[in-house]
């Protein structure tokens, strides 16, 4: 590890945005390889994936914390690939739900083969204890954080 910065939270922040920055290009590669995507379309797709219902545009940046402009092009793009189809949704005649394609879904499977293979690309050595803490932590920090819980931007 790096030599702690002077004030717990500016460490904290630090390695949170580090650690975040070396995941997303060791999945960009990963997903760029597998898959020729990348890693932001995967996470789109996986998102719709883990649905157990049609989800709107807006639903689909929320879970992931991105702009509905950034989803919007990355289903775009998806449409576009024959990975996602768009139709109205039952719930409003203003919106569209977005849904995985059969070739989606089978993107999808296998993307998180190529995750479970690779694993160690992302976290090598760390010990199982370690990485459920980890998770637990940053669940808790999401979720105190979450405009939903009241938390101050």
């Amino acid at each position: 590890m790096n030599k702690p910065m002077p004030d717990d939270l500016a460490t904290l922040w630090y390695l949170t945005r580090r650690v975040a920055g070396l995941m997303d290009r060791a999945g960009e590669a990963l997903f760029q390889q597998e898959l020729g995507i990348s890693l932001a379309q995967f996470l789109v797709l996986s998102v719709i994936d883990a649905h157990p219902g049609p989800l709107n545009q807006q639903q689909v940046a929320d879970r992931l914390g991105l702009t509905k402009g950034t989803v919007s092009r990355q289903i775009d793009h998806a449409v576009s690939a024959g990975l996602v189809a768009v139709r109205p949704s039952p719930h409003s005649r203003r919106e569209n739900a977005v849904l995985l394609t059969p070739a989606g879904t089978d993107l999808v499977r296998r993307g998180d083969t190529a995750l479970r293979r690779d694993r160690t690309a992302f976290l090598p050595r760390l010990d199982p204890d370690d990485m459920h803490a980890a998770i637990r932590v940053l669940s808790a920090m999401n979720d105190a954080l979450s405009p939903a819980h009241g938390a101050h931007r």
